[in-house]
């Protein structure tokens, strides 16, 4: 119902490392219901893609010029954070990843997270000019919820993943420990420390 239980600076301003891709999958969920892209639609891997973010940190570790539906991107971006995954879906919804974070920024503006700007679709180290504040990751979370239910549950909180023969875990580390809980995204970086954005239903 929207009620605050308990909170501490929450309009601080902080790096989110990997709870980036919230928003990625997020944007990605408004264009599929928009009908700008579709679950079965095929991108490529690019050179550019490939040279920049082949087995950088967190991976689906996709292959050069790879070709991947919107559905398998979204589960490699949501259940082992694949950095790869996200500039693939960015590179291909948007043409390219500086389109794709004017899209992002966009629809964060859009749904008033006052307090947040993103430069990249993963969350990657970039010096901290992609943050977030702990009031707009909630802000994000309840309009992905109520406006994606079947997405939510489709994607969001799914304990493994295996793509091209490679099974990977996801590393939430409330599922099947926490009652009730279902996901939504963990994040680290040296820079960021650790970050999380979770929900449980009880």
């Amino acid at each position: 119902n929207g009620q605050t239980l308990f909170a501490r600076d929450p309009d601080r301003r902080f790096m989110p490392a990997s709870v980036t891709k919230v928003m990625t999958t997020f944007l990605a969920f408004e264009l599929i219901d928009a009908g700008k892209i579709d679950l079965a639609q095929i991108f490529t891997m690019s050179s550019n893609a490939f040279d920049n973010w082949h087995r950088v940190g967190s991976t689906m570790f996709l292959s050069e010029d790879a070709r991947i539906t919107v559905d398998q991107l979204l589960h490699g971006v949501t259940t082992v954070s694949a950095n790869d995954g996200s500039v693939v879906l960015a590179e291909g919804a948007a043409g390219s990843v500086d389109a794709w974070t004017s899209l992002m920024n966009a629809k964060a503006a859009e749904i008033g997270m006052r307090d947040s700007r993103f430069y990249s679709p993963n969350g990657y180290p970039d010096e901290g000019r992609t943050f977030v504040s702990a009031n707009d990751l909630v802000r994000l979370a309840s309009a992905m919820i109520k406006r994606h239910p079947e997405k939510f549950r489709h994607f969001i909180g799914q304990e493994m993943y295996e793509y091209d023969g490679i099974t990977q875990y996801n590393h939430d580390p409330l599922i099947g420990r926490v009652e009730g809980a279902d996901g939504i995204k963990t994040g680290f970086t040296n820079e960021a420390g650790y970050t999380y954005l979770g929900t449980a239903q009880r």
